[in-house]
């Protein structure tokens, strides 16, 4: 059982990787708390602790009834009990690591900063609940589309794997144009193909 569950995660964790290439944006607030996710803080931080007992995330992962705002809404409610409950220090952001199923709460060494440098998926960069740094143009927009393996297993990892994957693939057919990153509303999870001006 554990080889599988090693399996997988070597599975989801493969295509987020560091790249030569640095891309920078500016994080939502959710409930007034900065949310990094596929992204980590630019400024210096210290991890204060998790932000959901193990529990807590199995009921999360579970939920069918709440969008993803609402879940990640329910994250910020959670981490915020645990500070009352003595669980963790006082924070100001957190960092959502959806390939791993960490939720960490991190306090920053000076300011709060919502900047954030943003990972990449095969060396594209992909903006979830953050807006680009740089000017960019829209392309094209794209509703969600992942395979009915995703959509059967219910993860948001697996449909944003196979949503990215699949995306990737028309521009390799050229199905679509060109386009240096991604932007994935977290509402309904479509995408904006974008170029970046005066990349």
């Amino acid at each position: 059982m554990k080889k599988l569950i090693l399996i997988f995660l070597s599975i989801s964790l493969f295509a987020f990787t560091i790249n030569k290439n640095e891309y920078f944006a500016t994080v939502e607030k959710v409930a007034d708390v900065p949310v990094f996710i596929f992204s980590k803080p630019v400024s210096e931080y210290e991890i204060v602790g998790k932000a959901m007992s193990f529990g807590d995330m199995i009921k999360m992962a579970t939920d069918e009834k709440s969008t993803i705002r609402q879940k990640t809404e329910k994250i910020v409610k959670t981490a915020h009990k645990r500070v009352k409950n003595n669980k963790i220090s006082d924070f100001d952001a957190l960092i959502i690591e959806l390939e791993n199923d960490k939720i960490f709460a991190i306090k920053f060494k000076s300011e709060i900063s919502q900047k954030a440098k943003i990972d990449n998926y095969d060396d594209i960069p992909i903006f979830f609940f953050c807006e680009p740094n740089k000017e960019y143009n829209v392309i094209k927009e794209l509703a969600a589309e992942y395979s009915l393996r995703a959509e059967k297993r219910g993860m948001l990892i697996d449909k944003l794997n196979s949503m990215v994957k699949r995306t990737l693939k028309k521009r390799e057919n050229k199905d679509v144009d060109y386009f240096d990153g991604i932007i994935i509303n977290p509402d309904d999870l479509s995408e904006k193909l974008i170029t970046f001006k005066n990349n």
